[in-house]
């Protein structure tokens, strides 16, 4: 699995966090962010693409390669803002790899508005900007 490029995508990961709440980083890409999680460069994300990428950031944001994340290295992983105490289940103040990916999948539920099971620049673009796609 390629990880370069993956901070380009990684708010793609958290696309989906119920944006209309969200803020995005200032000079955000959205059509990079998107053609690189894009693996098969069909034009659509796939759920095994947006699965791939969600691991691609949780490794890379893991700094100190203890397996987890803190609430440091979520913050700064994710670009669409998301409240860490919710996403830790757990409650130890750390992030396992399973509770990072379990927390965004429903994202790519989310995003998918014409349910066909994969996501369109147009539905990405659209969920950013806090609107159903059309």
């Amino acid at each position: 699995m390629k990880r370069s490029g993956a901070l380009v995508v990684f708010s793609l990961v958290a696309l989906a966090a119920f944006v209309a709440r969200a803020e995005t980083a200032p000079g955000y890409d959205v059509k990079a962010a998107f053609d690189q999680t894009d693996q098969n460069h069909d034009g659509a994300i796939e759920i095994d693409e947006y699965y791939d990428r969600l691991v691609d950031i949780f490794f890379l944001g893991d700094l100190n390669k203890d397996g987890f994340l803190t609430e440091p290295e979520f913050v700064a992983v994710v670009v669409i803002k998301e409240d860490f105490t919710q996403v830790d289940k757990s409650g130890e103040g750390k992030l396992s790899r399973q509770e990072f990916v379990s927390a965004r999948l429903p994202h790519f539920i989310a995003i998918d508005t014409d349910k066909n099971g994969s996501l369109s620049l147009v539905e990405v673009e659209a969920a950013l900007a806090g609107r159903a796609a059309k």
